[in-house]
């Protein structure tokens, strides 16, 4: 693993902008260079969906107001997640099929079934989580958000890589 990061950092220094671009836009690069793509669009998704979140956790389901009791901020995020899922997911699939991953493994509908079934599980398991912590702990709205998050983004990118796009 170390030899590996080591090799993707030396391949930054030794070449130049045209020639690191144009190895991040080919769909054969480097593993490291393939998660840091996948980590772009990864904020791209998360931008979508958070600020979706934010949005619907301000004005429609209010979810960040401390004075609320935190059951109905356990409940009101957990509906707001469920909106914001589908329009982040959405996002994710597109960017990931056209820049990070080989589509071609499953017939496309498939793909994006199986693709969306990953994050339906890694979300479920978050989404959980999230209002567990809230309501057992008491911890803020945010930090259960960002748990969620973090541990999403790991399992979905193993599992894509591994079993709904070609490697």
């Amino acid at each position: 693993m170390l030899q590996t990061l080591a090799e993707t950092r030396q391949f930054f220094r030794e070449n130049d902008w045209h020639t690191i671009l144009a190895r991040m836009n080919a769909r054969d690069t480097h593993p490291v260079i393939q998660f840091m793509k996948y980590g772009i669009c990864g904020v791209g998704s998360l931008i979508v969906g958070q600020s979706i979140w934010l949005a619907l956790s301000i004005w429609v389901w209010p979810a960040l107001d401390s004075d609320l009791p935190k059951e109905v901020r356990a409940l009101h995020s957990t509906y707001n997640n469920l909106i914001s899922f589908f329009f982040g997911n959405l996002f994710a699939y597109f960017t990931n099929s056209k820049w990070v991953f080989t589509p071609g493994r499953h017939h496309r509908l498939l793909e994006f079934f199986y693709f969306t079934l990953i994050s339906t599980v890694a979300f479920v398991i978050g989404l959980s989580t999230g209002p567990m912590l809230i309501q057992m702990y008491g911890i803020s709205t945010l930090l259960a958000q960002l748990l969620m998050l973090t541990s999403s983004v790991l399992v979905n990118f193993v599992c894509r890589k591994f079993f709904v796009f070609k490697n």
